[in-house]
């Protein structure tokens, strides 16, 4: 059972166009006999079946090139981002066990000799580092696909452990993605981070993926006015832009059927300027690495809040539910991750009754709609009562003077901890006493007194994890 594979076989005699970067088409045949070429090429320098490949290249019609051919191998894809820094790829390479490390030329962490590979990439064998290390088959011996780490990608997470088996699984159980042959989808997203579901569905149904090129503020508006694109997949962040920047008109979105937000929670003033500007609704995803992309938001208006009812193919659960209704979100379905490496665990020993424990606390309301509430290690305990982040967040962020905004607990004797927030303004807004009792203000028509921030500080910007998610400290 190989991805490759089943994608070759989806798409035989099929020659439409695949990827499109710099006004550059490839079809699927091109796609196709470029994969086959790379995969001799990393066969040669001695990459077999099982080997574990560090990948590490900006997004591109190469990175899918590549990624496609480890693929075939049978070898497995440890993505590292672009977005690290170099301490942290390092500290990546060493921690984790990789047999190879691919990179476009560009990026080199280990800072020594390589092998030299078509198209400006180059591998290495790695020796006396972790790629020593050995890890425990997965059942019937199933050779992973993938081995993904979380966004900070640091080298001191578990690791979650992707069969060919599974990832076509969630492809396969992946419907509310309405992408079809010959159709057009922007990619504006990190493919380190998305290529498990997305870059192969689109694949696996004969899309097009129109890659866009940086700054992506500016090469957004302008492949817009170029292709009649039927999805957009992409984070609150892109929707910001398109609702503020007068470029993007109506007109670009005859075509679209639908509009889908991920990577992060949509805060819902971004989700009404879209409607209302371009008149389509915005719908939000639910995605997990573990499990994959079990919640996409068809759009009630009134649920914008909502991630949506579960795809027909998963089940939800809420266990330890509060008075509100609110606890653990539990999921199970097809394409569940194998494994976890390090420590390795085997899925099923992780798993609640076959469920997997997202670490998301939430609510289903009477219409089954899933609702998040944040994470259940992010929530505020003050003085007994517990305050979700995300809320606050929300209501802050509709403020005219805040551009972003994060909420998080300081521990304070006897009160368990203080709701705080960190506050990027908005440009024409300066630091004042005046604002923060405006601000205070605005939280106290909006939400219960004890959930309304107890100090305020105003930063320049944010931290987050390379894939876009805040810090919270």
């Amino acid at each position: 059972m190989n991805i490759y594979t089943v994608i070759t076989e989806e798409n035989r005699g099929y020659t439409g166009i695949a990827v499109t970067e710099n006004d550059r088409s490839y079809s699927y045949p091109e796609l196709f006999a470029d994969v086959e070429k790379t995969a001799a090429e990393l066969s040669a320098r001695g990459i077999a079946p099982y080997d574990r490949c560090g990948f590490i290249a900006d997004d591109s019609y190469h990175y899918i090139v590549y990624s496609l051919a480890i693929l075939k191998l049978n070898a497995a894809i440890i993505p590292l981002s672009t977005r690290a820094v170099s301490t942290e790829l390092d500290r990546m390479v060493q921690a984790v066990p990789m047999d190879w490390l691919i990179a476009e030329n560009k990026y080199n962490p280990l800072r020594t000799e390589w092998l030299p590979l078509s198209n400006d990439f180059h591998c290495q064998k790695l020796t006396g580092t972790a790629g020593e290390k050995t890890v425990p088959p997965l059942p019937e011996n199933q050779p992973p696909a993938f081995i993904r780490f979380s966004s900070g990608t640091t080298g001191d997470n578990k690791g979650v452990i992707l069969s060919h088996r599974s990832v076509l699984e969630r492809t396969s159980a992946c419907r509310g993605l309405k992408i079809e042959r010959g159709e057009h989808v922007l990619w504006v997203l990190d493919m380190a981070f998305h290529f498990v579901v997305t870059i192969l569905l689109f694949l696996r149904r004969g899309a097009n993926i129109v890659i866009c090129g940086k700054p992506v503020e500016r090469s957004m508006a302008q492949l817009m006015q170029q292709y009649p694109f039927t999805l957009l997949y992409a984070t609150p962040y892109h929707y910001q832009i398109m609702t503020m920047a007068a470029d993007y008109t109506p007109e670009m979105f005859k075509q679209l059927k639908q509009a889908v937000s991920t990577a992060m929670k949509l805060p819902q003033e971004t989700g009404e300027a879209f409607r209302r500007k371009f008149g389509i609704p915005l719908n939000q995803a639910y995605g997990i690495i573990e499990i994959g992309l079990p919640c996409i938001n068809q759009m009630d208006a009134d649920k914008m809040d909502s991630v949506g009812r579960l795809q027909d193919a998963y089940e939800v659960r809420i266990d330890n539910a509060d008075s509100n209704g609110i606890g653990e979100i539990l999921i199970r379905g097809p394409g569940m991750f194998d494994a976890y490496l390090s420590p390795f665990r085997l899925r099923e020993d992780v798993c609640r009754d076959g469920y997997f424990v997202t670490g998301d606390l939430g609510y289903l309301d009477p219409e089954r709609y899933l609702f998040i509430a944040g994470r259940s290690k992010n929530v505020i305990i003050f003085a007994g009562m517990k305050i979700f982040p995300y809320e606050v967040e929300d209501i802050l962020q509709q403020h005219q003077a805040v551009a972003d905004v994060c909420v998080y607990g300081i521990k304070t004797a006897g009160w368990g901890e203080f709701p705080s927030a960190k506050i990027v303004l908005k440009q024409g807004y300066t630091e004042s006493p005046e604002l923060i009792r405006e601000l205070r203000s605005f939280c106290y028509g909006k939400m219960s007194e004890y959930k309304v921030p107890k100090n305020f500080e105003f930063i320049e910007k944010l931290q987050k994890t390379a894939s876009g998610k805040i810090i919270r400290k």
